[in-house]
């Protein structure tokens, strides 16, 4: 489907989305699996920070790829946070 088709309008009105998944831009992904001990550090807390930027950029791609190639989602959809 294309992003301006009128059919997205009609099946969007009667969904409900339900477990939509994490949401790594808002949390961050290395505050989940790394202590706060670290944190403390400057030099840590920048490498961190760099490093969190890096792992939501591979797994943005890594959602990219299994929409793109999934026939049954609209490649463009980027409500499902799989």
């Amino acid at each position: 489907m294309y992003n301006n088709s009128i059919y997205n309008k009609m099946l969007e009105d009667g969904e409900i989305v339900k477990n939509s998944g994490f949401d790594y831009n808002k949390n961050g992904m290395v505050d989940k699996f790394v202590s706060n001990r670290m944190k403390l550090n400057p030099r840590m807390s920048t490498f961190l920070d760099y490093l969190n930027d890096i792992l939501i950029n591979f797994t943005e791609s890594v959602k990219k790829l299994q929409f793109y190639n999934n026939y049954t989602i609209d490649k463009n959809d980027r409500r499902l946070n799989i």
